[in-house]
């Protein structure tokens, strides 16, 4: 093990947090599976239209449950038709006739189920063992009240999560990694200001062209970014676009990236914000993570490079995360799902 690098290894992921998981639209009437922290889950609404996330494993024999079906606000698997309410109940054992769910199946056959919220068009998942209090679900002030002038995207990096935080937190590769898109934009980072206010990481800074001047406050492009540790982020460029990113981990080697462009313009912002996010998605973020899943070696570690001023948001975020997953091998709360029953 490294003295001062990320010793903690892949597959080592923060708990008691909130993370978003995945774009709330997609959840309608049909269950929706994903694969989050090397579970899989399933995502579906009950008779109320409220959201439920579980583990996608039926208990009764293993069946994957994203390919079955919501009867009722119940979930039926698809192998034997066994049906789990939204608190994990088995309410229907079709083998072995009406009522048979009432005469023994209890505990034994209920879902794991997973504390998840649907907030702002984004559904979250609280990953950790269930304080006595949950937090509230992170946001951000001066984002627009609704999402009238939005429009969100999800794609999944062959990137381990620290790797995809990193690009996430980089301003400076703007003009190299993503030159054709980008043209005469300067390299020069100046003024970089990165603050910390407890698990809040708070960024400004401007791309320009190094002309031996201070900056006099208008020359190059400005980024303002705040995150949420872990995984949530907003993103300011310009005087109209804000874009919000939430990233959480797939498994120890790929990350899930559910990303959204707010353009508050009236008539045409939800079309510009759509457009945004398909240059984001489409032209942009390939360059990324063609650059993180080319580098040495594929997960973080620190000992292994050589960092500059440019990159202080970046170590901020692995000191919040080494802090976090020490606190986690020192025997702070571990367990992850909230047990049906």
């Amino acid at each position: 093990m490294r003295k001062h690098g990320i010793e903690e290894g892949r597959g080592a992921f923060v708990e008691g947090a909130w993370y978003i998981i995945a774009d709330a639209a997609c959840v309608g009437k049909r269950p929706v599976a994903v694969e989050r922290f090397g579970t899989r889950l399933v995502l579906f609404r009950d008779e109320r239209g409220a959201l439920v996330a579980a583990r996608a494993r039926c208990p009764h024999r293993g069946a994957d449950l994203g390919l079955g079906r919501v009867v009722d606000g119940a979930i039926e698997c698809p192998y034997h038709g066994f049906r789990f309410a939204s608190d994990g109940r088995c309410v229907a054992i079709p083998c072995e006739g009406r009522g048979a769910s009432a005469r023994g199946a209890g505990d034994a056959l209920a879902l794991t189920r997973y504390e998840a919220r649907e907030h702002r068009g984004f559904v979250w998942l609280f990953w950790g063992e269930r304080p006595a209090e949950l937090p509230p679900v992170p946001w951000f002030d001066g984002l627009p009240p609704d999402e009238r002038h939005a429009h969100t995207a999800s794609v999944d990096w062959d990137v381990p999560f620290a790797r995809a935080m990193e690009g996430m937190l980089d301003f400076h590769h703007l003009p190299f990694a993503h030159r054709p898109w980008f043209p005469g934009v300067g390299a020069m980072l100046d003024p970089c200001e990165v603050r910390v206010e407890g698990d809040v990481i708070r960024a400004e800074a401007v791309l320009r062209h190094d002309d031996g001047e201070p900056w006099d406050g208008r020359r190059g492009w400005r980024f303002e970014m705040e995150v949420r540790f872990p995984g949530v982020l907003r993103l300011s460029f310009g005087k109209r676009v804000v874009g919000m990113a939430g990233c959480a981990p797939i498994d120890a080697e790929r990350t899930a990236i559910v990303g959204r462009y707010y353009v508050p313009i009236p008539v045409i912002g939800r079309l510009l914000a759509w457009l945004g996010v398909r240059a984001e998605f489409w032209l942009i973020q390939p360059g990324d993570e063609r650059m993180l899943a080319s580098s040495e070696p594929r997960d973080a570690d620190l000992d292994a490079c050589r960092f500059v001023r440019a990159d202080e948001g970046i170590l901020a975020w692995h000191k919040m995360r080494r802090a976090r997953l020490k606190a986690q091998r020192v025997g702070e709360p571990r367990r992850l799902p909230v047990e049906a029953g």
